[in-house]
């Protein structure tokens, strides 16, 4: 299997209206960048280990489904991250979202990805869970796909006990199922990817709450209902730490009354910077939550632009000088990796929105083309005249990342 270390490629995310874009969502450790690596075919470099997230931010990868019709995969970080704060995954995707939405950049659905390993729904599940409901709302979940990963490492009674309780209990899977959402079973192999994304070739695309209450309703993230849920998580978390913290002080107070040894004093001390500490990150971390989609844009790197004279963005059109009339402009169309040509589609029946698929070809050169941003806002190993080139060109001023670079 090719690695994108052999030919990578950054671009814009400037899908045509004939593409297909899907959501790839879930806890971190759920399997989204190894199953995202199935469906493109190639092992992209990008498969975490253990509990370490590797996507930092929102992430796409692009193939060729026909001639007409591209298929973007959206990697988005999950909450628990441990590079990321909560509030921080909430703000990339809300950014990615409502931006693209104010584009005309609708979803065809989300796959949102949960180890069957997990022997009970607690925690950090739950809150996943909970705010991914949220963000979706219930117009959505018809477009939702519920998707157990690692039924390689448990036995299959495990497994299928494990989720029956998923959908048997309203809370988890059992109301978005009821609402329209699909459930399946992801084997860990890329047939089984790609048996999974396939069934949105054919989806409507779909609108979510959260693109609707940031774009539509002009509410702060706060006020959304994804983040009211993750509030709720703040919110218990202070109260928390507040009654720690008042615990610790009356211990406190009473060792120094005691006279106690110096040394219990200082832990005490030392517990009582700690909790102060982290009462303020809470605090911090909910006031982040206090900010429009506008200003979430603005200080954005995510390069979701629509280039000028890709489309007739009024009519969301392709025009002659977009990705598919290149050729006519003068300019070669872009290579992109067809995963036809290794035979990822045999024995498969995808449908292609109405359209033939287009014979398969042999590129000489196959780059995967990923459009990432990146977390740190260094420049570093950029000339300002590449930087101030690429941000004339992205309007926005994405920060383009082309890794090996």
């Amino acid at each position: 299997m090719p690695t994108i270390s052999e030919s990578q490629h950054a671009t814009k995310f400037d899908p045509r209206p004939t593409d297909i874009i899907v959501a790839v969502m879930g806890m971190t450790g759920s399997g989204k960048s190894t199953f995202i690596s199935h469906c493109m075919g190639v092992d992209l470099g990008i498969v975490g280990h253990g509990l370490q997230g590797y996507t930092q931010a929102v992430d796409f990868y692009m193939f060729p489904h026909s001639e007409s019709v591209n298929v973007y995969l959206v990697d988005t970080p999950g909450f628990d991250d441990t590079n990321l704060t909560d509030s921080d995954v909430l703000k990339a995707i809300g950014t990615w979202m409502g931006d693209a939405y104010k584009k005309d950049i609708k979803l065809n659905g989300i796959i949102y990805l949960h180890r069957i390993t997990d022997p009970r729904m607690v925690g950090s599940a739950k809150k996943n869970l909970f705010i991914f409901k949220k963000l979706c709302g219930p117009n959505a979940l018809k477009n939702v796909t519920l998707a157990t990963t690692m039924w390689e490492a448990v036995s299959q009674s495990d497994g299928e006990r494990r989720e029956h309780e998923l959908l048997a209990t309203q809370e988890f899977w059992g109301f978005m199922r009821s609402n329209g959402a699909k459930v399946e079973r992801h084997y860990n192999n890329r047939e089984s990817a790609m048996q999974i994304l396939s069934k949105f070739f054919t989806e409507e695309q779909v609108v979510t709450a959260m693109q609707e209450e940031l774009v539509n309703g002009g509410k702060q993230l706060l006020d959304t209902q994804a983040g009211m849920e993750l509030n709720s998580e703040y919110r218990k978390m202070e109260e928390k730490l507040k009654r720690e913290l008042q615990s610790t002080v009356a211990e406190l107070k009473e060792a120094q009354k005691k006279k106690d040894d110096e040394s219990t004093v200082m832990i005490l001390e030392e517990c009582r910077k700690q909790v102060e500490d982290q009462l303020a990150h809470i605090l911090q971390e909910r006031d982040q939550l206090k900010v429009t989609l506008a200003k979430m844009i603005a200080t954005s790197t995510l390069p979701i632009v629509r280039a000028p004279g890709s489309f007739d963005d009024k009519a969301r059109r392709p025009s002659n000088t977009g990705n598919a009339g290149q050729a006519e402009a003068g300019r070669p169309a872009s290579p992109y990796l067809d995963p036809r040509a290794s035979g990822m589609w045999q024995g498969m029946e995808v449908p292609a929105r109405g359209r033939a698929p287009a014979p398969p070809y042999q590129p000489d050169e196959q780059p995967i083309h990923r459009c990432e941003r990146s977390p740190a806002p260094s420049d570093a190993g950029r000339t300002p005249r590449r930087r101030d080139l690429l941000r004339a060109m992205f309007g926005i001023g994405p920060r383009l990342v082309v890794p090996g670079q």
